[in-house]
């Protein structure tokens, strides 16, 4: 990909970032024509584009099927990325120990635009589970750390998210109402966290709370995430209480240590007041 000054290599630049960024979790490979389809690009150029960013091992390609996917070039780079913020570094391990206390997957996201990106993740130990993988991203009002960060960042947040992506309804249970919304909201002030039932995947519920830095702002937030038949009342307030004591402890380290560099083994839980789900 040789950039000139005409204009014609900023073009191509975004040709090919089009071509990394049709790859996805749901669609992790692609035959050069199904990418043509894709992104309504010439076959011939995106058989050029997928030659050089094979040069760099961003993307591979099968020699048996021909198909193309992400190359470990890619993942080297989004390693680097990863390895470089503290908030991975950090919440990593109580994720893990979340996971294990609670028996449910769990998570933590940060806010990218007006979406949630999902930046770790540690699998619950049972065979029955609700996954969120790392990279994905999830809408703010259908998701209990949406919520969160709706609820506790400024209003600007909340207005630019109204506009873009709105409120699409994900399942019978989205709330795509603005007025319904903003209630729900005042709530998870109250309460500081935050609760899906059913709103972003019909059947999954999940709990969050907040990671707050030493400036009072919402930066990640945490959650755990469950199928909605297999846990009750009770066991939804033992989650709130655990998820809530998890993200206090990595809220405390980011505060303290700042810029973290180690590892940090996660503490007893400290237990939050009573807490209601929607």
């Amino acid at each position: 990909m040789t950039y000139r000054q005409d204009g014609s290599g900023q073009k191509t630049v975004d040709k090919a970032m089009r071509v990394l960024h049709a790859f996805s979790h749901e669609r992790p490979e692609f035959s050069i024509g199904d990418l043509s389809r894709e992104l309504s690009m010439h076959q011939s150029i995106v058989s050029r584009l997928v030659s050089a960013l094979r040069k760099w091992r961003l993307l591979e390609q099968d020699p048996h099927s021909r198909r193309v996917r992400m190359g470990p070039g890619a993942f080297k780079l989004g390693s680097l990325f990863a390895n470089r913020q503290n908030i991975v570094r950090t919440v990593t391990p109580y994720l893990g120990a979340l996971a294990m206390r609670t028996g449910h997957s769990a998570h933590a996201v940060v806010l990218d635009g007006t979406r949630l990106l999902v930046i770790a993740t540690a699998e619950s130990p049972s065979a029955v589970r609700v996954l969120m993988r790392v990279g994905e991203h999830r809408f703010l009002h259908a998701t209990a750390s949406g919520k969160l960060f709706l609820a506790l960042s400024d209003q600007a947040m909340l207005a630019a998210a109204l506009k873009d992506p709105g409120l699409p309804k994900l399942t019978p249970c989205t709330v795509v109402e603005p007025a319904e919304l903003l209630k729900a909201l005042q709530r998870v002030r109250r309460e500081r966290v935050s609760w899906n039932q059913g709103e972003s995947t019909v059947g999954a519920g999940a709990i969050a709370a907040p990671v707050i830095d030493g400036a009072g702002h919402i930066v990640a937030a945490i959650s755990v995430v469950y199928p909605l038949n297999m846990v009750n009342a009770a066991q939804r307030q033992k989650i709130a209480k655990d998820t809530s004591a998890a993200a206090r402890e990595v809220s405390d380290v980011l505060r303290t240590f700042g810029q973290v560099t180690k590892s940090v083994t996660p503490r007893s839980p400290r237990m939050p007041a009573r807490l209601k789900p929607d």
